[in-house]
């Protein structure tokens, strides 16, 4: 198992702006009238942010894998991740509906991002001969991310227990996250799982969509 705590993750303000246009945000009225301004309001979010994460590598057999995985026999790497209760404060008393709406944009675009950064440093520490990281399955995750439905939950929903099992597992209390009553402690973390995909297996699934 790996922690690594405050790690840094990019802030693509752009990608929360492009968000915010397609949920139609009126970002003028709360004067984010600019990219600039959007820009500086992103950067002002993300500094409050304290990342961490606890991530393992686990092989096709192992019974979690098998119950992430259902029939599809692969290795996975599982992860908890949170964005830290400092950033959970500084989202905490939005001034207004839009305000709050653009905190919530910005966090799924964070979470996503960090994500990410998390499969690039697991990818260069256990990387199977012949495989690479799918798609991230959410297995929870506050805010849910902004992905097509097939991606943000196949895992089959007896999901307390899975995540519970989790929890246990990477010992997430190390990052201080906790989950009770079906919420996070801090708000914004998520359990989530990398499949190992053979990269022939996933040549062929990409071409056969085209």
């Amino acid at each position: 198992m790996r922690k690594i705590k405050r790690f840094k993750i990019p802030v693509y303000s752009y990608e929360v702006l492009r968000k915010a246009r397609k949920h139609r945000l009126d970002l003028a009225a709360i004067g984010l009238a600019d990219e600039k301004a959007v820009r500086e309001h992103a950067s002002g979010l993300a500094a409050a942010l304290e990342p961490a994460v606890v991530f393992e590598y686990l092989p096709p057999e192992d019974e979690a894998a098998a119950r992430i995985n259902g029939d599809s026999k692969q290795p996975v790497t599982v992860g908890i991740l949170t964005l830290g209760k400092s950033f959970e404060d500084k989202l905490a008393n939005p001034v207004d509906d839009t305000h709050a709406r653009l905190g919530h944009i910005a966090a799924q675009v964070f979470m996503q991002t960090a994500v990410g950064v998390t499969a690039d440093l697991a990818v260069r520490e256990a990387e199977p001969e012949g495989f690479e990281f799918g798609p991230a399955v959410y297995i929870a995750s506050t805010p849910e991310p902004d992905l097509p439905a097939q991606e943000t939950t196949a895992v089959p929903l007896y999901e307390g227990e899975l995540i519970n099992a989790l929890c246990a597992r990477l010992e997430s209390a190390k990052i201080g996250v906790s989950f009770e009553d079906g919420a996070f402690t801090p708000k914004y973390s998520a359990i989530f799982a990398l499949p190992w995909l053979s990269k022939k297996k996933k040549k062929a699934a990409s071409a056969s969509k085209k």
